[in-house]
């Protein structure tokens, strides 16, 4: 015997087996019990939803021996008949193979006129009725607004817009809706429990979603799936076969952006590459997961707001929860431009991999989105970023003798809980900051900088540094002296202290000089040369006082208006 086909074998034979669309199954019960039926429906909505299924049971309640009754008894003769798709006096035709007025005229207008033979009403059901062409639709009108009695039209569609205004009038119109993931995964189960089908947990929701929406394609994937695995379906089997992604690692990938461990991400992308799995139909799944997550949060995890089972509702809620909506916001806005940019990407993975780090990392990411979460975790007390990474710390033997007992690095986080850093003022140790370091790390500096204050950072244009000791130097061009005097105020120094401390990894003190060259530690010679500056008043300059341990800020400035220099110095201490 030749296979039946799943979505056919359990085809729904009464309004009670119709899923998801109570609305229109109440309507024509109550219609057929009041013996109110019209005479002509338009059935609209996406494909797989029940249109023309509706319709059969429609003529089933109209012609069975009890009917006309909302309850067909499904076992007369002439519901078996139009089950078979064999009755008289139901005609279904297929407006997609014939489209013209001919088959229009020769199906309907010529027998319309004839009465039932076997049942008590004729039943036209046309599908894809929006194909016909305008013609077809004209000859159709005169007998679809008088058809004789016990006549009823039931024209079906995907596409309502493509339907005359003329036919909508002399219709009812019913909306099928897209059915809900719950609802499929009841209906497969239970067909899967009939059939014999062991399926893993979590891989029907997941063919639900595969779905969107259309039972047909439901139940055919669940067919497909038994035939390739021998009826022992795992969630493996249904992300390799439909290139679908499951909730729990979907969880997993914002997870690890929420704990800030771009390692992880990175890991987590070479699975998903060894996995063979498509990564822009992951970026796609990614997104739809993260607008979930919002959806949620903006609703407080109210039931109905996004279609998803009951458990994976309460996982939403949670990871939202934790997320926030404005941090949600940035993600969705993240995700956005990677969908748009996997278009064109010659490496796909490239671009996942950098917008991970992106989401997980926004200290590497200049937008003001991302100065606004940073700001957001600073006030909660939560790091953006792992520990400060120091690589202008040399050499490694010598930081490791060197470092106190409360900076060595803690043992690593419990899952899902978020880093710890520690915040205490760590003390600089002479000898162990890299020049040559600090130079290449200057740019991030400065970016870190124009990150918090664009209009500070402006000063800084054109700069270089030196290391004097345990101090940074900031050289400024000959013609920089102007900015240096803007940079030379307490706020601006203290955050160009904080911006090396969470770059370069180190408390360092600040000065400025005017000029480049040999670091000058008290001051420095208006010439190469020359003598001490003279002031325009022919006095000496007054020598800064000498830094001492107990200072916590010293801020030095000599002045001449033929090219002396500023010299601001600020002590590590915050």
């Amino acid at each position: 015997m030749a296979h039946q086909s799943l979505y056919r074998k359990y085809r729904p034979q009464t309004f009670a087996d119709v899923v998801g669309q109570d609305h229109i199954t109440r309507t024509l019960r109550n219609a057929l019990e009041e013996g109110t039926v019209a005479h002509a429906y338009l059935f609209c909505g996406p494909r797989g939803t029940g249109k023309t299924t509706t319709a059969r049971i429609l003529a089933k309640a109209l012609n069975c021996v009890k009917g006309p009754t909302p309850d067909p008894d499904d076992t007369c003769e002439n519901c078996r008949e139009i089950t078979e798709g064999r009755h008289p006096d139901v005609y279904e035709l297929d407006a997609a193979s014939r489209t013209g007025v001919d088959a229009v005229r020769d199906e309907i207008i010529t027998k319309v006129a004839y009465a039932a033979t076997r049942g008590g009403w004729k039943v036209y059901i046309i599908d894809e009725v929006h194909m016909l062409s305008t013609s077809a639709f004209n000859a159709l009108l005169k007998t679809l607004e008088e058809p004789p009695p016990h006549t009823a039209f039931v024209l079906c569609t995907t596409h309502p817009h493509k339907v005359p205004e003329t036919i909508h009038s002399r219709c009812q119109r019913f909306d099928f809706r897209r059915i809900g993931v719950e609802e499929i995964v009841g209906r497969l189960a239970s067909i899967a429990s009939r059939e014999g089908i062991e399926v893993e947990e979590g891989a029907l929701p997941l063919i639900a979603r595969h779905a969107l929406g259309g039972m047909r394609d439901a139940i055919g994937t669940l067919d497909q799936l038994a035939a390739f695995t021998g009826k022992n379906v795992t969630l493996a089997d249904v992300e390799g076969l439909m290139g679908e992604v499951d909730l729990a690692r979907l969880a997993n990938v914002v997870d690890l952006v929420d704990v800030r461990d771009a390692a992880g991400c990175f890991r987590f992308v070479a699975g998903l590459a060894e996995s063979g799995a498509d990564v822009p139909e992951f970026v796609r799944a990614l997104t739809q997961h993260v607008r979930d997550l919002y959806v949620v949060a903006a609703s407080g995890g109210q039931p109905g707001v996004v279609d998803v089972t009951e458990s994976d509702l309460a996982r939403l809620t949670e990871q939202s929860s934790r997320l926030g909506m404005d941090r949600l916001t940035r993600l969705l806005d993240l995700l956005g431009e990677l969908t748009a940019e996997m278009r064109w990407a010659p490496d796909p993975r490239l671009a996942l991999e950098v917008a991970l780090v992106r989401m997980a990392r926004p200290v590497s990411d200049l937008t003001i989105e991302s100065l606004a979460e940073r700001l957001a975790a600073l006030e909660a007390g939560i790091p953006s970023a792992p520990a400060p990474r120091s690589p202008a710390v040399v050499p490694p033997e010598v930081a490791q003798v060197s470092e106190p007992a409360h900076t060595r690095a803690h043992p690593d986080p419990e899952p899902g809980v978020a880093p710890h850093v520690v915040r205490d003022h760590v003390p600089l140790v002479p000898g162990v900051v890299d020049v040559a370091a600090l130079r290449r790390l200057w740019p991030d500096i400065l970016r870190e900088v124009k990150a918090t204050s664009p209009m500070a950072s402006k000063a800084f244009l054109d700069t270089e540094v030196d290391l004097d000791g345990d101090t940074l130097v900031v050289e400024f061009g000959p013609e920089r002296r102007t900015p240096m005097r803007a940079a030379s105020d307490d706020a601006t120094m203290s955050l160009l202290r904080a911006c090396v401390q969470r770059v370069a990894g180190a408390h360092l003190a600040v000065r400025y000089q005017l000029g480049r060259g040999v670091v000058r530690h008290e001051h420095a010679d208006a010439e190469p040369g020359s003598g001490a500056p003279e002031t325009p008043d022919g006095e000496q300059p007054v020598a800064a006082p000498p830094r001492g341990d107990g200072a916590s800020q010293a801020e030095r400035m000599l002045i001449d208006g033929l090219g002396a220099e500023i010299i601001a110095d600020n002590t590590a201490g915050d």
